[in-house]
């Protein structure tokens, strides 16, 4: 078994033992079981898959911060993060849209980057609802 803690600067996401987790890194995705060596990783944009004792899966979206492995604990300091199912697949497009509507909207090119990457952001928030909109029925 594996301990993980996912966490931001508000409050802690997840917190349990796990026997999995598959981790979106900048350098491309990472899995992590029992014995893994110790690391650091940057993460990226995407879902934390995280396979619970009972061997149901659990999907976390994270856009950036860092994962720690040392021994059997993971740690992972998200930048931003929600667990999949308290994102409604409406309310995923609507900040999405709103995204796009911003850049559209952008005046200056500094200003456009922050909202490119806001947008990509919105964006795979919004597959990964759908996935997770999937996945209960």
């Amino acid at each position: 078994m594996l301990e993980l803690t996912v966490i931001t600067v508000e409050n802690t996401i997840y917190h349990g033992m796990i026997t999995a987790l598959t981790a979106p890194t900048v350098t491309g995705e990472v899995g992590i079981l029992k014995g893994h060596r110790p690391m650091v990783a940057k993460l990226d944009i995407g879902a934390l898959r995280i396979t619970e004792q009972d061997q149901t899966e659990k999907l976390i979206f994270v856009a950036g911060g860092f994962l720690e492995i040392s021994r059997d604990k993971i740690s992972v300091l998200a930048d931003m993060a929600e667990n999949m199912e308290s994102i409604g697949l409406e309310q995923a497009t609507a900040a999405r849209v709103k995204a796009q509507e911003m850049l559209k909207e952008a005046a200056d090119a500094s200003n456009s980057e922050k909202l490119q990457e806001e947008l990509r952001i919105m964006a795979l928030r919004e597959k990964l609802a759908q996935v997770a909109a999937y996945k209960k029925h």
